[in-house]
């Protein structure tokens, strides 16, 4: 697996901000869809994601937001039931919404990790012409979200079932699975918000590669083109019709690519036309760079692989 305590020097990091460092890894899974269901479907994804995840007790925080407040509109745990319902008359325009917990944990910085997810409908604005000297602004909404869950034993499954529920409630249509250290601001990775860990030049990277699938992804450049750039290679990958349906230069047909020799992962059939691409650390050691030279990859940069503690040359006999 990749995570950020292999790549950062956390102890040090963790010493220059006041605190004694001890690794506390978040798993997280974040999905993107075409199209927006609405709040109901996402406040359902998240309880199932909560209860499967066994931390709906732990949940402190809840809340959605409308179009026209900037900030969240607070309500009780207990009350995000009636939420996935339709129930709360408040609610009826919301195009987000907000379920998070916190857990004591030695060694994070102030104590504590942060789990749990925050999503909605992001709004991409289209500009279309109704006649002459007559221009119009239509809003159309597509699927952003994450869960964010303390890792376990059990991680990868817990994963693969949440990207089921993505697809089955949610209609999620790409996505990937990540490990990130409490200090690296997990739930801030896959919106567009950098760490900031320190000034060296491994964090700028790494800040400049978080904002720019931010730009790429948010103003609609997910499903505008040619055909979908995905972030970067992970664990797992959620993948739909749009992923196979035209020959990738070098490669062919991916789906075909994948299962034409091992060692390039496996393909997990989600049904609906959705499918999960997992690999293991050596699989996407050796995959990954020909899937950039190949211009699938908005971001390719240098990785640490924790299973893989020989490095390339474990990988390559693999």
């Amino acid at each position: 697996m990749f995570v950020t305590s292999d790549t950062f020097d956390l102890k040090r990091i963790g010493r220059f901000r006041g605190f004694d460092w001890q690794e506390n890894l978040l798993c997280g899974v974040a999905f993107h869809g075409s199209q927006w269901l609405g709040y109901q479907s996402l406040a359902r994804f998240y309880i199932e994601a909560a209860n499967y995840c066994r931390l709906m007790d732990e949940m402190q925080y809840a809340g959605y937001s409308l179009p026209d407040q900037s900030r969240t509109r607070p309500i009780a745990p207990k009350s995000f039931e009636r939420l996935a319902r339709g129930e709360l008359k408040g609610a009826k325009r919301a195009y987000s919404v907000l379920l998070r917990g916190l857990r004591e944990a030695p060694g994070a910085q102030g104590g504590k990790i942060i789990f749990g997810g925050e999503g909605g409908g992001r709004a991409d604005r289209i500009r279309g012409s109704m006649g002459p000297g007559a221009d119009q602004e239509t809003v159309r909404r597509a699927l952003d979200a994450d869960f964010i869950f303390p890792i376990s034993p059990q991680a990868l499954d817990t994963a693969i079932e949440l990207f089921r529920l993505a697809v089955d409630l949610c209609q999620a249509e790409y996505g990937y699975y990540f490990i990130r250290d409490e200090l690296c601001f997990p739930g801030a990775y896959p919106n567009g918000i950098g760490a900031a860990l320190d000034y060296s030049p491994l964090a700028y990277e790494e800040t400049k590669e978080v904002g720019a699938w931010s730009d790429f992804a948010r103003p609609s450049g997910l499903w505008s083109a040619p055909w979908p750039t995905m972030r970067d290679l992970f664990e797992v990958n959620l993948m739909s019709e749009r992923h196979i349906a035209k020959p990738i230069d070098g490669l062919g047909y991916l789906t075909d690519w994948i299962s034409a020799q091992p060692g390039r992962g496996r393909i997990q059939d989600l049904a609906k036309e959705r499918w999960l691409w997992i690999l293991t650390d050596a699989e996407m050691f050796n995959v990954r760079p020909l899937l950039n030279q190949a211009g699938l990859l908005l971001s390719c940069r240098n990785r640490v692989y924790r299973d893989l503690p020989h490095g390339p040359v474990q990988a390559a006999n693999a």
